[in-house]
């Protein structure tokens, strides 16, 4: 049995392995429920524009433990305005689909991967946030102590 070091590992290697049609299909065709919606500061590691489709480093951690997403942009999202390596406040949407238990099962055995579920998250507002602004403003006048 394989060992995997991490999910992203793990779901690296099932990309370029042929999964049996029934997980696969299985995996496309989860049902997207229980939407809850989260705000979390980071910053964006990549943009895809042609998918509409962003990866972001999150300072905070994400509902299913881990610090970095992909979230896709909804139609509100300007995608030319937004950065690489800037500070943003995201908001948005995280979706959770439980996976069927033989699905599970098989990924236990094949990949030696614990995964139960899987999430997608939508991104539904970006507000940069501009740590220099902060850098920039003048210190307090310190009171004056030579008075007579």
């Amino acid at each position: 049995m394989k060992s995997y070091n991490s999910i992203v590992e793990a779901t690296q290697i099932m990309a370029t392995e042929n999964l049996p049609k029934w997980v696969a299909e299985e995996i496309r065709n989860a049902k997207f429920d229980q939407d809850e919606e989260w705000s979390g500061s980071g910053y964006i590691l990549d943009i895809n524009k042609d998918e509409k489709k962003i990866d972001v480093q999150f300072y905070e951690k994400l509902p299913e433990g881990r610090y970095i997403a992909t979230l896709d942009l909804s139609p509100e999202v300007n995608v030319d305005a937004l950065e690489l390596a800037m500070v943003y406040m995201f908001r948005f949407k995280a979706s959770k689909a439980t996976l069927a238990p033989k699905v599970v099962s098989f990924l236990k055995e094949k990949f030696n991967l614990d995964m139960d579920s899987i999430y997608k998250f939508e991104l539904l507002s970006v507000e940069k946030l501009d740590a220099e602004a902060e850098a920039r403003q003048p210190e307090p006048a310190e009171a004056d102590d030579d008075e007579e």
